[in-house]
């Protein structure tokens, strides 16, 4: 009896197992929702922590201010997700990166975020693509990095790194 038991209940987990499983694709990019996720929620906790009168701050002249570094990340969102799409010939054309405002930065980057997202998760998973995903996520933290230093130089608490 006890073994009958355990086979069945074997069975069982198996059977779920299955079910689970199959109501995943192979290759889906879904492990990395948590990421994506994370990367958009400290960006933008990034970018709403400067204040609109620092926004044109730079510690140096050769480097970009806030503001510039603010649209070069969301810029290269859009950049990224072109190409991702499969739009190889997507020119990197970023313009003026002292355009916009703290709020239309903000409101831009919620908008790419969420349409590359969309874009990695709705993609086959292949390593050409993982690559550049790890490349898209390394260059916004690159940026959001040299953002944080931004904040402290003007004695602006950072948010906390999760």
């Amino acid at each position: 009896m006890k073994f009958r038991l355990k086979i069945a209940s074997l069975m069982a987990i198996g059977v779920l197992f299955t079910l689970s499983s199959a109501t995943k694709k192979e290759g889906d990019y879904d492990w990395l929702k948590q990421r994506l996720a994370v990367t958009k929620a400290f960006t933008i906790e990034v970018l709403e922590a400067m204040p609109e009168d620092k926004y044109k701050f730079r510690p140096d002249d050769k480097v970009r201010t806030f503001q510039q570094q603010a649209y070069h990340v969301v810029y290269s969102i859009l950049y990224y997700s072109k190409i991702f799409k499969g739009e190889s010939n997507y020119l990197w054309v970023p313009g003026n990166e002292s355009t916009k405002t703290k709020s239309e930065l903000i409101a831009w980057a919620k908008e790419q975020f969420d349409i590359m997202e969309q874009v990695i998760l709705n993609s086959e998973n292949n390593p050409q693509l993982t690559a550049g995903i790890m490349s898209y996520l390394d260059h916004n933290a690159h940026h959001r990095g040299q953002m944080i230093i931004y904040l402290r130089m003007n004695d602006i608490p950072a948010p906390n790194y999760r």
